[in-house]
């Protein structure tokens, strides 16, 4: 089974290769929160002050709306899925989950040990699939699985091209992405290939960065106002997802190698990367992109990403890009009116002098 009727595993995080999870023949399916939906008591209660986004995770996963998982996997790519993992491994003990739960824990800063650690986890990654799914993963199953996912890279990349040259708005490509993640390669391809929204002539190309976006109601509002368009996101939900991803090897330990080495070469992650480097990787985008303008929307208690804005203001600042930033945005309040009151923001930004930054 590799597409209707496999056994589907969750994925809370973006550590996990898919190549693993086809290769045992399930499909991976991340889990996404929201920008805007309250977290119940019981989740408030059990995870302590947390990123609103991320805890509407678990309120999912207490609330039954994932039973027919197969499996969960967590990763330790923040310290609030780290948390949720903890509450979910509790959890399935008691028999609140149908469901066994598995921990990744993939660092990103690259070395030596790290890569044999990150291998290590990789390969209990994969044991633990086969285990859930009952089907052993071989070299043929690993190709099979990497020609899969690599079509769906090259249509990821032709759909990137298309918002680069104003064939598609960034919130269809946003769409496309949070669809994707939770399908099997073929739908997710030709999900991919639709997504071709023309955008609004004369709008300002924006970068965005930040918080991830688990939903597009942002992206709607932002260009709903026809005075931008989201041409890119350095955000894990965007952009930055581990989508397209596969390593093709003589062995199945060599492929898992390979995947490590791969998850280390990844752009920095606001949660475990160094703000320079996330600087000096958005300003990259930024510029690849053809942005005129960046917009950073923090979430309240997503710490890491408010830390990673003074150095984002200076590396966007020699490219002469304006950035406009919101931080500790509540669940309780709008997020859609602060990135349509940031749009004035931006409009005032790149009216200013080449070097003026708004914020």
């Amino acid at each position: 089974m590799t597409g209707a009727g496999a056994p589907r595993i969750g994925i809370v995080g973006d550590d996990v290769p898919r190549q693993l999870v086809l290769a045992a023949g399930a499909v991976p399916q991340r889990l996404l929160g929201s920008w805007h939906e309250p977290v119940s008591a019981e989740t408030a209660e059990l995870l302590g002050t947390v990123d609103a986004a991320t805890g509407r995770v678990l309120d999912d996963l207490l609330s039954g709306r994932h039973d027919d998982l197969a499996a969960l996997v967590v990763c330790h790519d923040s310290q609030t899925n780290l948390r949720i993992f903890y509450v979910l491994r509790i959890l399935a003990r008691r028999g609140r989950l149908p469901f066994p739960v598995h921990l990744v824990d993939a660092p990103r800063l690259d070395s030596p040990a790290a890569r044999r650690f990150v291998g290590r986890q990789y390969a209990r990654l994969l044991d633990f699939c086969e285990q859930v799914t009952g089907r052993r993963a071989d070299i043929g199953s690993l190709h099979r699985a990497a020609e899969r996912e690599r079509a769906l890279g090259r249509a990821l990349e032709t759909m990137r091209e298309r918002r680069r040259s104003g064939g598609c708005a960034g919130s269809a490509a946003l769409r496309v992405y949070r669809a994707a993640v939770a399908m099997p390669p073929e739908e997710a391809v030709a999900a991919v290939t639709e997504a071709q929204a023309s955008t609004a002539p004369g709008a300002t190309p924006v970068f965005v960065t930040g918080s991830n976006h688990p939903d597009p109601g942002v992206y709607d509002a932002l260009e709903r106002t026809g005075d931008v368009v989201v041409v890119g996101e350095d955000h894990d939900t965007g952009d930055l997802a581990w989508l397209g991803v596969a390593v093709e090897a003589p062995t199945v330990g060599e492929v898992i190698d390979g995947l490590a080495a791969g998850h280390l070469a990844r752009p920095a992650a606001a949660t475990r990367g160094l703000a320079a480097a996330r600087a000096a990787y958005t300003a990259t985008c930024a510029e690849q992109t053809g942005a005129r303008a960046a917009l950073a929307l923090v979430r309240e208690h997503d710490d890491a990403s408010a830390w990673d804005l003074p150095d984002q203001r200076l590396a966007l600042g020699r490219l002469g890009v304006p950035l406009v930033a919101r931080t500790r945005i509540r669940s309780a309040e709008d997020p859609v009116t602060a990135a349509q009151e940031s749009v004035a923001e931006i409009r005032a930004g790149l009216a200013s002098t080449a070097g003026g930054i708004h914020s």
